[in-house]
């Protein structure tokens, strides 16, 4: 049995929130938009949240079918999304709307899951916390060939006792600020929630409004946690 809490936070309200959560039934999906300057031309008229939560949804769907693998339900969730648009949009536009992917499903006796670009999936297994990312690996956006890129596996569920998908907006107190680890951050998200790690990065941000301390492009960026727990039925 997986038990998941989640939260996902605005990272400015000059700027639509591009991440999005979705779960059900032992499924759990987290996406981060990719973020490019908002006078940009993407060919697109939908806009970037509406393409993530198309995607994040059908993916969702996928999983809850045991039949396909992660990497199967991801290139259906993108052919089924490019479909959504309707035929009136430039899906072949270098800014077309993409975005990262983290999902998790637990099917019989272990979990799979599937990481795509630069969010982040953390797996504690018996004490051992593993940080999986798959920088390099490129965008979901309209191809679906792409989801023959990501990062996937199955742990068996015996051994795994808690797992969380980030985005990088959540990740920044370990992987940019180095105020944290990976361990730690399971153990607040284990003993506060997300919310509070959540909270953990702003303040951290906060502490340092003009990036003199930790340089980055965005004071504040949006920011999502799944966390999940593992029990014996």
């Amino acid at each position: 049995m997986m038990r998941v809490s989640w939260a996902c936070e605005q990272g400015s309200p000059a700027r639509p929130n591009e991440d999005f959560v979705a779960t059900a039934l032992g499924a759990v999906v987290v996406l981060d938009g990719m973020s490019i300057d908002m006078d940009l031309e993407t060919g697109c008229g939908h806009g970037r949240p509406w393409y993530v939560g198309q995607l994040a949804t059908r993916l969702l769907v996928g999983l809850l079918d045991h039949a396909l693998s992660p990497d199967a339900a991801l290139a259906q969730a993108i052919t089924g999304t490019a479909a959504a648009h309707g035929g009136r949009c430039d899906l072949s536009h270098p800014w077309t709307p993409a975005t990262t992917v983290v999902a998790l499903r637990v099917r019989d006796q272990a979990a799979d899951y599937l990481v795509l670009a630069d969010s982040t999936l953390l797996l504690d297994q018996d004490g051992r916390v593993t940080a999986l990312t798959a920088v390099g690996s490129g965008f979901a956006a309209a191809d679906p060939r792409v989801a023959g890129r990501a990062l996937t596996g199955r742990v068996p569920l015996p051994e795994l006792r808690r797992a969380a998908l980030l985005t990088d907006g959540a990740t920044r107190l370990a992987d940019s600020f180095g105020l944290t680890d990976w361990p730690q951050t399971l153990a607040t998200l284990a003993g506060q929630g997300p919310a509070a790690l959540i909270e953990q990065v702003r303040e951290a941000e906060r502490s340092d409004p003009d990036g003199r301390r930790w340089p980055r492009h965005k004071r504040h960026d949006d920011a999502t946690v799944a966390y999940c727990e593992f029990a014996t039925p």
